[in-house]
């Protein structure tokens, strides 16, 4: 319990950081529908700073009500200082919110107005631009995706937006000494991942509920600031921590029954999934396209299961391929690839392009279909052979088994691999020339910068020895040197040239980096596709692999005659995870990161268009990376700077706490009362709750006689009456004349310095 007399000072921080403890918990609720990443970083920092400023506002405005009222009362104008200060308290939490909007308002234009991921305190009309538009992006996103999807610029921009927008409401009704309504806004958090989702993180529910509960204690209703309700007896103060003590249990009590009922219906089926049965509807398939836009920020994709399978072995059997794509303007990848024409297969036939065959040891792999559609079958990279039913083809050139009818959900067919074995000496052995079957391999789009993207691509391997050493120096350059950074939101709608766009801004998501190496390899005259399709996944516990939406992704893939076509991997491992073995050599112009586990994966998923070829391209390669994405929100000099304003306001705090320890107390019948009841009990007098202030004096001239058998003195009874008196005025009556500050100090002096005598003279 924290009471009205504590002034202004504690009550706003304690409010204000209750407040900030709810809504900062509450937006943890929203990583059930988006995945978690530096927008958690961002929202938080955002909540402090827009918090710290509306309770520096408020009780800057709060004091010199306060200050203003004690002086009135002093004068004698008790009921027109009390009017004064309720004007000056409502004031207070409007300027607050105001001050509170416009920090709020700065901050989202600071961090999500500006290109890529960067922070830039200098605002203007360029950051409104951009978040209009990436407010446009997140409402396709949100109107067309399933939960969760991928921590992107324009969704992160909303979620964060969202949460300082919950924090205004709850924190203007907490200072408008509303606390029974503050608790309603936080519903805003919690209600995409209930009905999408059907549940919020119990943690939140805690946390968050007893928050607001403990917020009713810091400002009853009614209580006007400068005004003193209760006394600092020892009594009070019993009680006061009893309130408190009953006010958490009561909200562990409550948790814990909503947390048990909730666990009880979601073990019933018949009302399992009853929130998110009842207001949304169910996911959608995934589909892939085969249409990459380099000019596109990557979209968002769905968390739906899109496959899973069952490895003999430890090891996955890396990406599943969908399908292969060579033709590309420069803007946009195109079906037009030479079709070798559709050949039936069965279970005996090895599935493989002119020139590879297997020579290693074979894996058993089988597949169940799940949310995904779509024309071709996910296979592995490996030559392998095929049991599936229904009317399939295999398509040579392509490398891809293709039927009219397309996947369903719910169907099985097995896959057993042939390992090639790939090392490098084996891609170092391959001849330098010798091209596939098909033509179109090697070309490259007519560019404004064509001679320029051939001449960078010369500096990085024009030297290379062998076509695998230059293929390596290329997805070296690109994975992990010369500053290329992952950015699912690098935007190059604007750009005439984007492949040379991509290297110069450095920027971009795997669609930019599989079809740049693609582009930069064919300058060379090296024959290179782009692969699409699935990383392996991640084992759900029960032996087997899951693919998600999440793990879509695409690739660049050399030919090499003898050997046949082979992946490699330019996209930064944060989103990839390790290279494959045989690309990781420690060769090129800048050696690989050693190989870690992946932590987001590519390429988020949409649900799919009637026609594959028209869907949209952000949902087939490009990918939002998802728990591994690098905070990159803040860049040194901004956290600098949030240092600095931190500082600065808690060396404000504490100036004008000192400063508050430094000011003179205006007296009033309350504080003078206190100061009585002080006194009495250090003489081990107390008075217990059922003693009301009138009954008081006589009460103490009770104790007074027992103690030293004397009566109390008539003109002590006669003061201490008064002072009684015109404290049960200032605590209940509508309006009161106290006596003046002089008038009660001398008033006061003398009724302690008489009790004193009275009490410690002996009998």
């Amino acid at each position: 319990m924290i009471p009205a007399h504590r002034g202004p000072l504690v009550r706003t921080v304690a409010s204000g950081v209750l407040v900030a403890i709810a809504v900062i918990t509450s937006m943890h609720a929203l990583t059930l529908v988006i995945d978690p990443g530096p927008w958690l970083t961002a929202g938080t920092t955002g909540v402090v700073l827009v918090s710290a400023t509306s309770c520096l506002v408020r009780y800057l405005l709060l004091r010199a009500a306060v200050d203003r009222a004690a002086a009135r009362r002093a004068a004698g104008q008790g009921l027109s200082a009390d009017r004064a200060a309720d004007r000056a308290s409502g004031n207070a939490s409007f300027v607050a919110t105001a001050a509170g909007v416009l920090v709020a308002c700065w901050f989202v234009l600071a961090r999500y107005g500006g290109p890529g991921q960067r922070f830039e305190p200098f605002v203007g009309p360029d950051s409104l631009d951009q978040v209009i538009e990436r407010f446009r992006q997140a409402t396709e996103t949100m109107s067309t995706q399933v939960a969760p999807v991928g921590p992107g610029e324009a969704i992160s921009m909303v979620a964060v937006g969202g949460t300082l927008l919950v924090l205004l409401v709850v924190d203007s009704l907490a200072g408008a000494r509303m606390p029974g309504f503050a608790g309603v806004p936080l519903l805003l958090l919690w209600t995409p991942p209930l009905t999408l989702i059907g549940e919020v993180p119990w943690q939140v529910f805690v946390i968050s509920v007893t928050a607001m509960l403990l917020l009713l204690t810091v400002d009853p209703v009614g209580v006007t600031p400068g005004r003193h309700s209760e006394a600092d007896s020892a009594a009070v103060r019993r009680a006061q921590r009893f309130r408190s003590w009953i006010t958490a249990a009561t909200a562990a009590a409550v948790a814990a029954a909503s947390l048990g009922v909730a666990t009880g219906m979601a073990a019933l089926p018949a009302l399992a999934g009853t929130w998110s049965q009842l207001i949304s509807t169910p996911s959608d398939t995934v589909e892939l396209s085969s249409t990459l836009d380099m000019r596109q920020p990557l979209g968002a994709r769905s968390q739906g299961t899109v496959l899973t399978y069952t490895l003999a072995g430890d090891e996955p059997a890396g990406p599943l391929r969908v399908m292969t794509l060579t033709a590309f303007d420069g803007v946009q990848t195109h079906r037009s690839v030479p079709d070798g024409g559709l050949a039936e297969f069965d279970s005996s036939t090895v599935l493989a392009p002119a020139g590879e065959g297997g020579i290693g040891e074979r894996r058993r792999m089988d597949i169940q279909i799940g949310q995904l559609t779509g024309a071709e079958l996910p296979l592995p990279l490996e030559p392998r052979t095929v049991d599936v039913s229904g009317e399939w083809a295999y398509d040579v050139d392509r490398d891809e088994v293709r039927g009219p009818g397309g996947t369903e959900r719910g169907a099985t067919y097995g896959v057993e691999i042939i390992d090639r074995e790939l090392t490098p000496d084996v891609l170092r052995a391959a001849p330098m020339s010798g091209d596939p079957r098909s033509s179109g391999y090697t070309s490259v789009p007519e560019t404004a910068h064509q001679a320029e993207i051939a001449e960078y691509a010369r500096r990085i391997a024009g030297d290379a020895p062998t076509r695998f050493d230059a293929a390596v120096a290329l997805q070296n350059h690109l994975r992990s040197g010369s500053g290329f950074v992952y950015n699912p939101d690098a935007d190059y709608q604007d750009s005439s040239d984007t492949v040379w766009d991509f290297l110069q801004n450095k920027e971009g998501y795997c669609t930019q980096y599989a079809l740049s190496m693609m582009v930069m390899a064919r300058s060379l005259d090296i024959p290179a596709r782009i692969g699409i399709g699935w990383l392996p996944g991640r084992p759900d516990g029960n032996g087997s692999y899951r693919v998600t939406g999440q793990d879509s992704h695409a690739w660049p893939e050399i030919y090499f005659p003898s050997v046949g076509w082979v992946r490699f991997e330019p996209t930064p491992q944060v989103q990839t995870g390790p290279l494959p073995s045989y690309a990781n050599p420690g060769i090129g112009s800048a050696p690989s990161a050693s190989p870690t586990s992946p932590q987001g994966n590519e390429v988020p998923t949409q649900r799919p268009t009637q026609n594959p070829e028209q869907s949209n391209p952000a949902a087939t390669a490009g990918g939002s990376s998802g728990n591994g994405v690098s905070d990159q929100t803040l860049p040194g000099w901004a956290w600098v700077v949030a240092v600095i304003i931190a500082l600065g306001v808690l060396g404000g705090a504490a100036w004008l706490l000192l400063r508050r320890r430094d000011e003179v107390e205006v007296l009033d019948p309350e504080r003078a009362w206190s100061r009585v009841l002080a006194l009495l009990a250090e003489q081990d007098v107390r008075l217990g709750p059922s003693v009301t202030l009138r009954r008081a004096p006589a009460f103490i001239a009770d104790e007074v006689r027992a103690r030293t058998g004397t009566p109390l003195p008539d003109d002590v009874a006669e003061r201490l009456t008064a002072l009684a008196d015109a404290a049960e005025e200032e605590r209940y009556a509508r309006s009161s004349t106290p006596p003046s500050a002089e008038e009660l100090e001398e008033l006061t002096t003398a009724i302690t310095t008489d009790l004193t005598q009275a009490l410690t003279s002996k009998p």
